[in-house]
């Protein structure tokens, strides 16, 4: 963010009310555990576009605000510039822009998630950090204080320039390591966003242990590449429907309930669009195991749109899809998103429906709605 930018970010945040900070994190824990709060650390980076967009549309919101503002210190690091950054990088897994932290008054983490979030995400994410901290359910795979010594060399080297994590530095690193469950010692997967032999197959078997540890949003790139790798070996000589129904039995039972319907999502998304070509199979597959994660949906909506395969049965399909994944809590660029899906099917009822979700979602939240009210008003 640019000088100006972030004056003007900071005049919006001041206006708010929002208790806000920037880079000295000792003070800051200081400052939360006289105040008994929570610090709320944004990670952002010049030119983030989701980080500039946080600064503009959601931090400034009136509800945000006032959220942030009761129990919360907001921490704002230029991850790039700020000094802060560079611990910061190495002792939590930083993984997209904006990556949002919320630790205790003793530096302990709590939370890790990356990501642009509108008001509504985001006042669920801070209802969750709350709730956890009062249960002290904390993710102790992160040290709450910075040595650098403490971490692998090739981590370290990684954090911070983002060079030299080969696939076989990984391989060589794993083979030195006895236990995988101390402290640090997964940062170098997590970090790289993938895994080998021995590391997938300790993540899939004991996945409630390591979630705990770093928390489901930074551990689930680590999964899908454990679970695609398996997945790609088990049907490598015979992919029929019936080979991956029987690999998908094998693995569930390793999985909660709700993680197990995000890997469903992925392993569908691996085996029906990727492997099979087949949208209808898999939007029946979605349909039957329906879940909400990141964005799948939205970003399957543009695909098809791109490849002009928005047929009738596709499109009946995929409302569908959207009954059974969209509620209020969504985000609102899911909400809009299945409101356009049923408006290219030409369901108007479901775009009807989907638009003043959006509407109500907006007036909870204190979000400007004029246009959709003007889209519900035209709507034909």
């Amino acid at each position: 963010m640019n000088p100006i930018k972030f004056l003007i970010a900071a005049l919006l945040l001041f206006i708010s009310g929002i208790s806000f900070a920037q880079e000295n994190l000792k003070d800051v824990l200081e400052q939360a555990k006289k105040n008994n709060k929570l610090v709320f650390v944004d990670c952002y980076f010049t030119g983030c576009i989701p980080c500039e967009e946080m600064d503009r549309d959601v931090f400034p919101n009136p509800v945000v605000s006032k959220a942030i503002n009761k129990d919360f210190i907001l921490l704002k690091v230029n991850i790039f510039k700020d000094k802060l950054g560079d611990t910061l990088k190495v002792q939590h897994i930083l993984n997209g822009f904006p990556t949002f932290l919320v630790l205790n008054a003793e530096g302990r983490l709590i939370l890790n998630t990356s990501g642009f979030k509108d008001p509504g995400d985001l006042i669920n994410l801070l209802k969750t950090a709350k709730e956890n901290a009062v249960k002290n359910k904390y993710l102790d795979g992160y040290s709450a204080s910075y040595k650098e010594s403490d971490y692998p060399a090739l981590y370290v080297n990684f954090a911070l320039t983002r060079k030299g994590l080969t696939a076989q530095a990984l391989e060589d690193y794993a083979s030195s390591v006895t236990d995988f469950k101390a402290k640090n010692a997964l940062m170098p997967f997590l970090i790289a966003r993938t895994a080998n032999e021995k590391v997938a197959d300790l993540v899939i078997k004991n996945y409630p242990t390591y979630a705990s540890l770093y928390g489901a949003d930074v551990l689930q790139p680590v999964v899908d590449k454990a679970l695609l790798t398996a997945l790609d070996k088990s049907i490598k000589n015979d992919n029929s429907e019936q080979a991956f129904n029987n690999f998908l039995s094998q693995h569930k039972k390793y999985f909660p309930a709700d993680s197990w319907k995000v890997n469903l999502q992925t392993l569908g998304e691996a085996y029906f669009l990727r492997q099979k070509k087949d949208t209808v199979g898999y939007l029946n597959f979605a349909i039957t195991n329906p879940v909400l994660y990141t964005f799948h949906f939205s970003a399957l909506y543009s695909s098809i749109i791109g490849k002009k395969g928005f047929n009738p049965q596709v499109a009946n399909l995929f409302c569908k899809w959207a009954d059974a994944i969209i509620t209020p809590e969504a985000s609102m660029e899911l909400i809009k998103t299945a409101a356009s899906a049923n408006k290219k099917a030409g369901n108007m009822a479901g775009y009807k429906k989907f638009i003043q979700m959006a509407i109500d979602k907006s007036k909870k939240y204190q979000i400007p709605f004029k246009d959709l009210e003007d889209m519900l008003i035209t709507a034909k």
